[in-house]
């Protein structure tokens, strides 16, 4: 701000407002008090001319974050395979996980990785995945499913 009081336009306009500027800010009148900044914000949302905004630019930001899959040592897999082979339905884990860009296939694969926690509801052998429940079960009367996510094995980089 002090930078533009030494530019010539600054110097024009600091001596045609000369007489006000120092002035004290007006208070505000009993009968119009200043209103709240959050009841301004709930104001102007109806003017958010791009609804969706934030979240296309979280989809364009996973799509530039891709990274590629990072390969377990054979100890790793080892410890990984021993602590998926001691998990207990009901118990309650944090995985983290590759997730493959679907839309664009590469050798070796690109995608991101993510962490979740969840109750283990079954390690499918066979169809090589973890089941999680993301949230817990609903405690009223209802017929709401609780949020699942299948993990591929191969797909799985931490436990714990």
């Amino acid at each position: 701000m002090d930078d533009y009081k030494n530019t010539k336009e600054g110097r024009i306009v600091g001596r045609k407002y000369a007489d006000i500027l120092q002035m004290a800010r007006p208070e505000p009148s009993a009968k119009h008090p200043r209103m709240p900044l959050a009841a301004r914000a709930k104001i102007f949302s109806p003017f958010a001319a791009l609804r969706g905004f934030d979240d296309e630019l979280a989809e364009e930001g996973g799509q530039t974050l891709r990274v590629g899959k990072a390969g377990l040592s054979d100890e790793e897999q080892a410890a990984l395979a021993e602590k998926l082979a001691g998990l207990a339905r009901g118990s309650t884990v944090t995985v983290r996980y590759f997730v493959p860009d679907r839309l664009d296939p590469a050798d070796p694969p690109l995608g991101c990785y993510k962490t979740v926690t969840g109750a283990v509801r079954a390690v499918d052998r066979v169809g090589q995945t973890l089941r999680l429940a993301l949230d817990p079960p609903p405690k009223g009367p209802g017929v709401e499913k609780e949020k699942a996510l299948a993990i591929p094995l191969g797909d799985i980089e931490a436990l714990t």
